[in-house]
């Protein structure tokens, strides 16, 4: 089968494009002939099909700009008629037999379903986040769930600045929700996937009543069976992800302060909140006891969630699937985690992991020092369960399904 992968970036900057370009290598491994259509940037990973992708969007520094190229901005977040056409000659070229799309929006824009539908190709979409039903793609606003927009009520994020606190910038993503549902831009798509039946539920909460089915990203690839190693009585809680409000980073800083002092955090990413984090464990008086780490990939990071004491996954906004959640469970670690999106879906409460009320801090302090109480029969069991949890997201499952549902919609 000839299938077009389409997603907003050809390189892994987040969960959303590792699906996709996982998929690509998933397809082509079982032998389907892969296309892929994107924007250009510089960090994109080399394939042929550079050629036909659309136009680098940076909207950062479209931000500085001069008020004619906000203008064409918000015209492409609208509509980007340049990826338009950009995908009506990708589809002369390629002719694919279905299109499957992950994040398309504002840099790409819906414009790119228009040819598709015109040559009547069916398509798939899987869905990141929430996006589709609200300006405000994570329903997280100034430290606060936020679900405001159900059944369109997309006004409302300009009365409550949902996006960026911005009057402009809300004003902008609501009429651009709008529009999108007027017009029906997004009807082309025959079927929705997800990662998290929490999302499908959310979805179908806010009046979506387009078909999805629930498929979870796999893990590629599999880690290899390990034999638990016991950890040190030093070992070190440890975060991995973006350092951004939604994550919660600042709930394990204030639990790490009330446990005792031989307790320590490895801090693995980066992001916008970094350098308030640094500030508050000097405030806390914890600084010593915290490592920020910065990004990191491979065997150093496998073995910095291979030699934790727990991974702790705090998240306050709505969790889809994220792969530090799966993959810290495929290598048999122990999870501490939010009660919260399709989190609990993946962790069993004192089975394979620990779940924390993520409104209540002392409620993590609990699971960080249950933990830490933990004698290694007990902690290896629990690794055990974690692994087996995720057995489901093994590659060959994954194509077999998703083979499963292009030939039903083909």
């Amino acid at each position: 089968m000839k299938i077009l992968l389409v997603n907003k970036y050809h390189f892994a900057q987040g969960g959303a494009d590792r699906a996709y370009l996982d998929m690509g290598d998933m397809l082509t491994r079982a032998g389907h002939e892969i296309a892929f259509f994107s924007m250009r940037h510089p960090k994109n990973i080399s394939t042929v099909w550079n050629q036909h992708f659309a136009s680098n969007v940076d909207y950062e520094e479209a931000g500085r700009a001069g008020l004619s190229q906000k203008i064409r901005v918000a015209t492409n977040i609208l509509w980007n008629r340049e990826a338009e056409g950009c995908m009506e000659r990708l589809l002369d070229n390629f002719c694919p037999d279905i299109v499957h799309l992950h994040n398309i929006y504002h840099q790409l824009s819906p414009a790119i379903l228009r040819p598709i539908k015109k040559r009547g190709i069916p398509a798939v979409m899987t869905l990141h986040d929430y996006k589709l039903i609200s300006p405000n793609y994570s329903l997280f606003v100034r430290g606060n769930i936020w679900e405001e927009t159900k059944n369109g009520a997309y006004w409302k994020c300009v009365r409550d600045r949902c996006v960026k606190d911005s009057f402009a910038k809300s004003a902008l993503c609501a009429a651009e929700a709008y529009i999108h549902r007027w017009i029906g831009a997004y009807d082309t798509i025959s079927l929705f996937l997800s990662p998290s039946q929490f999302l499908i539920k959310k979805f179908h909460e806010f009046g979506f009543d387009r078909p999805i089915e629930y498929l979870p990203n796999p893990l590629v690839p599999f880690p290899k069976e390990d034999s638990f190693a016991e950890l040190p009585n030093n070992a070190p809680f440890v975060f991995i992800g973006r350092l951004s409000p939604e994550k919660g980073i600042e709930k394990i800083l204030i639990a790490l302060k009330k446990l005792d002092d031989t307790s320590t955090l490895h801090i693995v990413g980066d992001g916008p909140e970094r350098g308030r984090l640094m500030a508050l464990t000097e405030e806390l008086g914890i600084s010593r006891r915290v490592s920020f780490l910065g990004y990191l990939s491979g065997n150093t990071l496998n073995r910095e969630r291979n030699e934790a004491r727990a991974i702790l996954l705090p998240s306050l906004w709505y969790e889809n699937m994220p792969y530090a959640l799966t993959e810290a469970l495929a290598e048999g670690a122990i999870v501490i985690a939010s009660r919260r999106g399709g989190i609990p879906e993946r962790v069993r409460d004192g089975e394979n992991g620990f779940l924390f009320d993520p409104d209540d801090t002392h409620s993590l302090v609990e699971k960080m020092r249950l933990v830490q109480s933990l004698k290694n029969e007990s902690l290896r069991n629990i690794r055990k369960a974690a692994r087996e949890s995720v057995e489901d997201l093994r590659e060959e499952l994954f194509v077999k399904h998703l083979d499963t549902l292009y030939q039903g919609i083909v």
